[in-house]
Formats: structure tokens, C-alpha cells, sequence
């Protein structure tokens, strides 16, 4: 009896090993830089047997949403907090069990650095609910976006002032080139002229000397 005690542990062992990670709502980019247009994208899969039948994801402070892509078989509901700005997106379909959808929106982060907690809540046709709000220890994790001054710009949708500026510092590299050769063209312009002119006078005074000469002789 004492010797089936270590293999019913070790199978146990090995099943729980075996056993697929429990999938949860992720939302992307993880990183972002500070007031910058980006286009973030909620990942949710399936995560039991029942169909998912709606996803709610709640707005983090001072996260702006100004456009929503479409995904068919799915309406999507804004609500609105007291200032007007976005406060929860809902979306409603219906998603396998085995399935997974996408939800992306355009969005300009905060002015200052700091952390985007997205919290989620996915409901499924039996009743049943999944809570994406707590820790990223925990078994029901909110995803984390963290804004930083080291992540790259991405302008998303040319809505920053960031291309503007980039513009039109290329405008102004590529243009002095062409200005110091039009200098450089009207210097050599001026030159040649000089030396036409030069010649010219010399030209004239050798005639007039010979005509000098005629007369006198």
C-alpha cells in the first residue's frame, strides 16, 4: 500500500504539469510613450467550455479613445463618464469555446508616465463570469500597459504633433543643399561674367590702339 503512495503523487504530479495555462484577456501594447496616438488591441480567448458572449473593458484615467475598428459579429456600446470622455467600451457577439476575437481602438495616452490597468470582465452564455481585474500575480490578472518616456512614438493614426515636426525638419534638411548650390551657381554666374567682361575691354583697347597707329602712319 505504501508503495502506490509515490507513483499516485508523481501522476499527479505530471498532470498538473501537463495541464494548459489558464488563457486571460491581454490587451497590447505593453509599452507606450506618454500623449501618443496608439492603436491598442484586446486579445480574448475562450477560457471555458461555454461561449463567450460579451467583454467589458474599463477606460483607464486619462486614456483617450477616438476610434474603433469593426469586427463583424460583434456591436460595440461607449459609456460615458461625468466629463464626457470614454469610460467603459462593451462588446457583445458570441465566440466558441476553442475561439478567440480581437478588439482594437485607437487611443492617445496620458501626458505623464505611469501605469494603464485594463480592466476586464468576459461573460459567457451560461451565467458565468471572469473577473480580468486583479494583480499580475493573481489568477485573474488586469492587463498592464506602462507609459514611459523610453518607449518608442508611433503617431497612430498622424492624430500627434510628433510627424508634423519630424516633417518639417526633413523639409529644412533636404532644402539647404539645393539653396548653397543655387548660391554656389550664382557665384560662378557672377564670375563668368567678370571675365566676359574683362575680355571684352581688352578686346576693345588692342582695336583702338591699332587704329591709332594707322592714322599716325
Amino acid at each position: 500500500m505504501r508503495a502506490r503512495y509515490p507513483i499516485a503523487l508523481a501522476a499527479a504530479a505530471v498532470l498538473a504539469a501537463a495541464a494548459p495555462a489558464q488563457a486571460h484577456v491581454q490587451v497590447t501594447p505593453t509599452e507606450a510613450a506618454p500623449g501618443d496616438p496608439v492603436v491598442f488591441e484586446v486579445l480574448v480567448p475562450g477560457e471555458t467550455d461555454a461561449h463567450t458572449t460579451e467583454v467589458s473593458l474599463q477606460i483607464p484615467k486619462d486614456v483617450l479613445p477616438f476610434s474603433f475598428e469593426e469586427v463583424p459579429g460583434w456591436k460595440r456600446t461607449v459609456e460615458q463618464g461625468d466629463d464626457g470622455s470614454v469610460s467603459v467600451v462593451r462588446w457583445r457577439g458570441h465566440m466558441a469555446p476553442d475561439g478567440f476575437v480581437r478588439f482594437g481602438f485607437l487611443a492617445s495616452t496620458p501626458e505623464q508616465e505611469g501605469e494603464l490597468v485594463w480592466k476586464a470582465v468576459q461573460r459567457y452564455d451560461d451565467g458565468e463570469e471572469a473577473a480580468w481585474i486583479g494583480p499580475p500575480d493573481s489568477d485573474n490578472p488586469a492587463p498592464v500597459t506602462v507609459v514611459s518616456e523610453d518607449a518608442a512614438r508611433v503617431n497612430a493614426g498622424g492624430e500627434g504633433a510628433e510627424a508634423e515636426s519630424g516633417a518639417g525638419e526633413e523639409v529644412e534638411h533636404t532644402s539647404a543643399p539645393v539653396e548653397a548650390a543655387a548660391h554656389e551657381s550664382d557665384d560662378g554666374g557672377s564670375a563668368l561674367a567678370v571675365v566676359l567682361g574683362a575680355l571684352g575691354c581688352a578686346l576693345g583697347l588692342a582695336a583702338l590702339v591699332v587704329a591709332l597707329r594707322r592714322r599716325s602712319a
